[in-house]
C-alpha cells in the first residue's frame, strides 16, 4: 500500500473514521495519487488487525464521497479527481461546524458583528501560528 494507516484504538474517533481521514490526508498531500490501487478489504483488515466490516464501511464512505472507485475484481483505486473531492468534503464539514457554532452564539444573544469580530480575532491568531 502506498500509504501508512495507523489506528489508535484508544482514540475517541471510530476506527473507520480514522481510516477515512488518513486516506483523505494522503490524497490531499499527494502521497496517494490518482489511480493508485488500494489493498483489498481483507488485506487491509489483516494489516491493521481490524474487522473487515470496519474497512468495508470506510471504503463505502470514501466511494460515496467520490474519493475511491471499485473496479470489480481489478480492485479499488483512488479516483482521478479524488483531491478535489476531499477538498469539497472538508469544506462541507467545516461549513456545517461553523453554522452550528454561529447558531449557538446567536441564540446566546451575540450579534453578527460580535461573532465576526471573534472569528476574525481567532483566525488572526491561527494565521500567526502557521
Amino acid at each position: 500500500m502506498a500509504v501508512d494507516i495507523v489506528i489508535e484504538t484508544n482514540a475517541p474517533e471510530p476506527v473507520y473514521e480514522q481510516i477515512v481521514r488518513q486516506i483523505h490526508d494522503s490524497v490531499k498531500s499527494g502521497r496517494l495519487r490518482p489511480n493508485t490501487a488500494l489493498p483489498t478489504v481483507r488485506q487491509l483488515a489483516e494489516d491493521l488487525a481490524v474487522n473487515r466490516n470496519t474497512i468495508a464501511r470506510a471504503f463505502r464512505i470514501l466511494e460515496d464521497q467520490g474519493v475511491i472507485m471499485t473496479a470489480g475484481r481489478k480492485g479499488t483505486f483512488i479516483r482521478p479527481d479524488a483531491a478535489r473531492e476531499v477538498v469539497k468534503v472538508k469544506a462541507t464539514r467545516a461549513e456545517r461546524v461553523l453554522r452550528r457554532v454561529i447558531k449557538s452564539l446567536l441564540i446566546d444573544g451575540m450579534s453578527r458583528k460580535e461573532i465576526a469580530h471573534i472569528f476574525d480575532a481567532a483566525l488572526g491568531l491561527e494565521a500567526r501560528k502557521v
